[in-house]
C-alpha cells in the first residue's frame, strides 16, 4: 500500500498537508478531509502533520542556502530564463508568547517576508511599449480602490474614500488602453520566512540561483522602496536592473496631492494627474520639483505633527522619492520588458495572508514558519508541493499513540 510510519500512503499525506496549509485553519481542513476523502482525523492532528512537513521543508530549504554558501548550488535546468524578475514584499502575521503554558499570551504583530519569483517572455519591440500611463491610473474611483486594497493587504484596515477621489471621478475621460505588448508571465515560484532580512536575503538568492535567475539576459529587483530591501539587493543581486513598485509610487503620489490641497479637490486632482504623468515617463527631476515646491508652501512639519498631518506628509513623499531616484527609470524598463509594479508579490502575499493572518490567528513563531514553507511550496508553479513528497522517505509517527490500536 506504500504507507510509511505515518500510517498513511504517500497520496493521502499529501492531501493532509495541503488542506493544513491552505484552507483557512486546521479545523476547516480537518473537517474538509473528513467530508471529501472521508478521513477521520483531529484539527490537532492536522496541525502536528502539517508542521512536521513543514519543518522538513524548511531543512531542505536550508540546505541549500549551506550549498550557495559554499558556492556548491547549481540551477536546475540548463537554459536560463529570458527575462527574470524577483519581487520582494512583506505581509503580516500575528503571533504570541511561547512556554507560557495554554491559551494566548503576549499577542503582537510581526512581519512575514515573502519572494516572489517570476520568469517572462522576451520583448520583440525597441520602443516604449506605453508611453501613456493606464486608464485606471488617472481614474479617480479607480485610484482610490487601489490604494484601499493595497492598505487591505498589510493593514486589514479599509480607509473611507474621501471627498478628493470623489471629485477626481469628475475629470476628463481618462487616457484609453492602446494594444500594448507585454511580456507574457511564465513560471512563478515563492519563498517566504519569518526570518530577518538578512536571513531572507540568502533565501531569495538560492531561489534565484536554483533557477537560473543570475543567467537570465535581463534580470531586475522589484521592491516597495522599504529600507530593507536596497542593503538586500546590494548584496545578492549587484547589477541587476532595481525597480521601485510604481503602484507604491502612485500611493505616495495620491497621498502627496491630497495632502497639498486638503479641502480642495479639483486642485489635489490637477496636481496628481502632472505627478502621475511626469513619474510615467521617468521625468524625475519634474516629479521631486513639484513636491518639493508643495513641501516648501506648506512649511516643515512641526515636532508634533502626525503621520496625516499635510506637511508631514509631504515631508515623507519627498524624502521616499529622493531616495528611490535611481529605481524611476520605467521608460526603460519598459523598453527592456521589465516589470515596473509589483502586483505579482502583492498577490502573493495576500494569498499568504488569506492562511496565516486574522485577528482570530495568534501563531507560535515555529508553527507559522513550518505552514509558510508548504503554503510557498503550493502557490509555486513548478510542482514542487507534489515533488517533495516523491522524494521524502518515510517518517516515524506524529502525535502520542498514534498507531496504538483502537480499544
Amino acid at each position: 500500500m506504500g504507507l510509511g510510519t505515518e500510517g498513511y500512503s504517500v497520496a493521502l499525506l499529501t492531501k493532509i498537508e495541503y488542506a493544513g496549509a491552505n484552507l483557512g485553519s486546521f479545523e476547516q481542513a480537518a473537517e474538509s478531509l473528513g467530508r471529501l476523502a472521508e478521513l477521520p482525523i483531529s484539527a490537532k492532528h492536522v496541525q502536528r502533520l502539517t508542521e512536521r512537513l513543514g519543518r522538513e521543508r524548511a531543512a531542505a530549504r536550508d540546505a541549500e542556502v549551506a550549498r550557495l554558501q559554499a558556492g556548491r548550488l547549481s540551477p536546475r535546468r540548463p537554459e536560463p530564463p529570458a527575462v527574470a524578475a524577483v519581487h520582494l514584499d512583506a505581509g503580516k502575521v500575528q503571533l504570541r508568547a511561547d512556554d507560557v503554558g495554554r491559551g494566548v499570551h503576549g499577542p503582537h504583530w510581526s512581519d512575514s517576508k515573502v519572494g516572489c519569483f517570476l520568469t517572462y517572455t522576451a520583448r520583440t519591440g525597441q520602443g516604449d511599449p506605453q508611453p501613456q500611463p493606464p486608464a485606471v491610473f488617472l481614474d479617480g474611483p479607480g485610484v482610490a480602490r487601489l490604494c484601499r486594497e493595497m492598505e487591505r493587504v498589510r493593514s486589514g484596515v479599509t480607509p473611507p474614500a474621501t471627498a478628493w477621489a470623489e471629485a477626481a471621478g469628475q475629470a476628463d475621460t481618462p487616457l484609453a488602453e492602446a494594444d500594448v505588448e507585454r511580456p507574457r508571465r511564465l513560471v512563478r515560484t515563492a519563498v517566504a520566512t519569518m526570518q530577518d532580512a538578512e536571513a531572507f536575503g540568502w533565501l531569495v538568492a538560492a531561489e534565484a540561483q536554483r533557477r537560473g535567475f543570475y543567467e537570465a539576459r535581463r534580470r531586475a529587483l522589484v521592491g516597495d522602496g522599504g529600507n530593507w530591501i536596497e542593503p538586500l539587493g546590494q548584496m545578492h543581486f549587484p547589477g541587476w536592473v532595481q525597480v521601485l513598485d510604481f503602484l507604491h509610487l502612485l500611493v505616495h503620489l495620491y497621498a502627496a496631492a491630497q495632502a497639498a490641497h486638503r479641502g480642495r479637490p479639483g486642485r489635489a486632482w490637477r496636481l496628481y494627474e502632472r505627478l502621475l504623468h511626469a513619474a510615467w515617463a521617468g521625468r524625475r527631476a519634474e516629479v521631486q520639483r513639484l513636491l518639493r515646491e508643495q513641501a516648501q508652501r506648506l512649511g516643515p512639519p512641526a515636532a508634533q505633527a502626525t503621520a496625516e498631518t499635510p506637511s508631514k506628509v509631504l515631508a515623507l513623499t519627498v524624502a521616499y522619492v529622493e531616495s528611490n531616484l535611481e529605481r524611476m527609470d520605467y521608460p526603460r524598463y519598459r523598453r527592456e520588458g521589465l516589470p515596473v509594479t509589483s502586483a505579482a508579490v502583492e498577490s502573493l502575499v495576500k494569498q499568504m495572508n488569506q492562511r496565516v493572518k486574522g485577528t482570530e490567528k495568534f501563531w507560535l513563531e515555529g508553527g507559522v514558519e513550518a505552514v509558510l514553507q508548504v503554503r510557498a511550496a503550493y502557490l509555486s508553479d513548478d510542482g514542487r508541493g507534489d515533488d517533495f513528497h516523491r522524494h521524502r522517505p518515510r517518517g516515524r509517527a506524529v502525535g502520542q499513540h498514534r498507531l496504538r490500536p483502537a480499544a
